[in-house]
């Protein structure tokens, strides 16, 4: 490589390689791994070697002659070449900076097809991310993406009258995108989702009181469309979530213990949903035809489950004058606010609603105060009474006690047996509990 200083006056009298070649280079010397090299085309290119950490010798572009003065291309050669002896790799990092994935790619190829191996509910992140997310982010490179940009995408959605558990919803989702492509190493830095300062959300307590539940049972008997009827009626009887009830296989129902199985609920686990009796009654009721696997199937697309029960429950809902605003989900609401107050304890609440976290179900946990109150009035009566009937059974130290039976919360249990006009009833005795874990809905 021949050498000479190079200046400005000297690269422009440098002439294209002759004898076919397709370049020369010439370094400086002055700056060492400063050079130049000249193309056939009478191009000339201005570059800096040095040596990174692994002892590898890297060529880095410093610009074109013409574009670039040899000044200017000599001071970024010392600068580079002193960041590399720093420690740094300024190659790599440009490289880096080139072929950072925007948030769009980084979504496409690797956070939706780990969202369909590992979440059952990815539709409704999939649907976040391309309606909202996607649209804000969707251009920019990960590592471009900065605290600000994510508050006011937080703006954006309370602007857009979003429920705040639904804009939480989303910052959830934005946070782990970031929090995944870190861990994936997509990009370094921090995750600017990770503290977006989630909004404080209301829990809804929409429970049916026993006259609403009378006249929705009243609704359902009555309404045109028995399949989605019935349906709903399993939603109300089992506290499952919709999407148990509406994709139930024959095969994961067993009428000889009162199970219905969920291979994958939504906490991603195999899930056991009990049946009562009514419950059984009215599987027993829907036919079963060959090449049908669906409990409920769909009456347009053979094979498929039934797609919803929306347009049944807004009918129902309207002729048993329920508010507006009741969304079939409060059905699962209402069966756990009728265990709470039937005495049974938090724990057991959260395995029959299929509750991987305790913490979720605690939400009902006030519903339980009746309860507490009975109990704080027993412990009084034993200290009233003396020491001596202070001394509980063994069996009884940790038993809650068991409130009288509610006359109109049985009364609305009787007339749930009637949910269907061709299901006969079934007996309730007035000192039945509501509902026993191990035996399922008694009936």
């Amino acid at each position: 490589m021949a050498k000479l200083k190079l200046t400005q006056a000297a690269v422009d009298a440098l002439t294209p390689p002759a004898n076919g070649a397709r370049k020369y280079k010439v370094s400086d010397t002055a700056v060492a791994g400063f050079h130049v090299a000249v193309f056939a085309s009478g191009t000339k290119t201005y570059y800096v070697r040095y040596t990174d950490l692994r002892g590898r010798p890297r060529d880095m572009t410093l610009g074109k002659h013409g574009v670039v003065t040899a000044a200017e291309a000599r001071k970024r050669a010392l600068e580079l070449r002193a960041q590399a002896a720093l420690g740094r790799d300024p190659a790599e990092e440009r490289r880096r900076l080139r072929t950072m994935p925007t948030v769009a790619s980084f979504v496409a190829d690797r956070y939706l097809p780990h969202l369909r191996e590992s979440i059952r509910s990815h539709a409704e992140y999939a649907d976040m991310l391309r309606l909202r997310i996607l649209p804000a982010f969707g251009r920019m490179a990960l590592d471009e993406v900065t605290f600000a940009d994510v508050a006011a995408f937080k703006r954006r959605l309370i602007g857009e009258k979003l429920s705040p558990s639904r804009t939480n919803r989303h910052l959830a989702v934005l946070r782990a995108v970031f929090g995944k492509a870190l861990k994936w190493g997509a990009y370094t830095g921090t995750n600017p989702a990770a503290s977006p300062g989630m909004l404080r959300e209301e829990h809804r307590e929409v429970f049916l009181d026993a006259a609403q539940f009378r006249a929705l049972t009243e609704a359902l008997r009555a309404d045109r469309d028995q399949v989605a009827a019935c349906a709903i009626s399993l939603l109300a009887l089992t506290g499952a979530r919709k999407s148990e009830i509406l994709e139930a296989r024959w095969e994961h129902v067993d009428m000889d213990r009162g199970l219905l199985t969920v291979p994958l609920s939504k906490s991603g686990s195999r899930r056991h949903v009990r049946l009562s009796g009514v419950a059984l009654g009215i599987l027993g009721l829907l036919p079963r035809t060959a090449g049908q696997p669906y409990v409920f199937s769909s009456p347009r697309c053979p094979g498929k489950p039934l797609e919803g029960v929306r347009a049944a429950w807004d009918r129902c809902k309207a002729a048993a004058g329920l508010p507006a605003g009741m969304h079939l989900h409060d059905l699962r609401h209402t069966f756990a606010s009728l265990c709470m107050a039937d005495g049974v304890s938090l724990y057991e609440v959260s395995k029959l609603l299929g509750h991987s976290n305790l913490a979720t179900t605690q939400r009902y946990a006030h519903l339980g105060d009746k309860m507490l109150l009975a109990t704080a009035d027993r412990i009084g009566s034993i200290a009233m009474g003396g020491a001596a009937s202070a001394r509980l059974r063994p069996a009884e130290r940790h038993r809650p006690p068991r409130l009288p039976p509610d006359p109109e919360r049985l009364q609305s249990l009787r007339r749930m047996t009637v949910l269907l006009p061709s299901c006969r009833p079934l007996a309730i005795p007035d000192g039945l509990r509501f509902i026993h874990v191990n035996q399922g809905m008694a009936a």
